[in-house]
């Protein structure tokens, strides 16, 4: 990571990659949690896993905005690759012509977040240069995995007259309505559950920000990944 500004055939690499090692690991269900990566599931076709066994974080999200009528003046922000893909302005266009879509990558949110710097004074001088043209809308997507630390700031900055989009929540109960559909849910009761994490390479950096992230520390496994071409 990140991922925002690797070239396609690089994410396509690394996707597959991560996914025969889940194979590996037999899991039951992936989700593709980040927006980058998942403009380019549809264009790898040696996939490990069934479709209706992948979920990404666009689709949960376009089919939710694209069938409500409460909000006609949309905010898209995500990465430069998410936001070059136009794949939320298509599908939400396709889905739904009444709805004006305001597209913005904003890169340098990223870094910020994984920096911790959060606080106003450092967030809305960048806010008025992304946010610029933002002035109809009453709802933002947040179309990365890092902009949910962002709500109450981004909402403070427009003085509460816009929502962002809740979108952990949103691809949560989608991927449990997924499970239950394909008849993969666990509902033993009082089942042990564990958490493990892989990563391709542990640096002090990335514990640092996971620890921010997840409000907790956690034991990482380094698991590096040979890329496929």
């Amino acid at each position: 990571m990140p991922y925002g500004d690797k070239s396609e055939e690089a994410l396509k690499s690394y996707v597959l990659a991560i996914m025969m090692f889940l194979k590996e690991k037999q899991c039951k269900l992936v989700v593709v949690a980040c927006n980058s990566a998942a403009t380019v599931i549809s264009k790898i076709p040696e996939l490990p896993f069934p479709k209706e066994n992948i979920i990404e974080v666009i689709s949960p999200i376009v089919d939710l905005i694209a069938t409500q009528t409460k909000y006609a003046h949309i905010g898209v922000i995500g990465t430069r690759k998410t936001i070059g893909s136009g794949m939320f302005n298509d599908a939400l266009t396709a889905r739904n012509h009444s709805l004006d879509i305001v597209a913005r990558a904003t890169p340098l949110l990223v870094p910020l977040i994984e920096e911790g710097f959060v606080d106003e004074n450092i967030l809305y001088p960048v806010f008025d240069r992304y946010f610029d043209g933002f002035e109809k809308c009453k709802l933002i997507i947040p179309a990365c995995t890092h902009y949910p630390m962002l709500y109450k700031q981004i909402e403070a900055y427009f003085q509460h007259s816009l929502k962002v989009l809740h979108t952990p929540k949103i691809v949560a109960e989608y991927a449990e309505k997924r499970l239950m559909a394909l008849g993969l849910r666990n509902t033993s009761i009082g089942s042990v559950t564990q958490d493990i994490y892989h990563l391709s390479d542990v640096t002090d950096d990335f514990v640092r920000s996971a620890a921010f992230f997840l409000e907790k520390e956690v034991a990482f496994q380094r698991t590096p990944l040979p890329l496929i071409h």
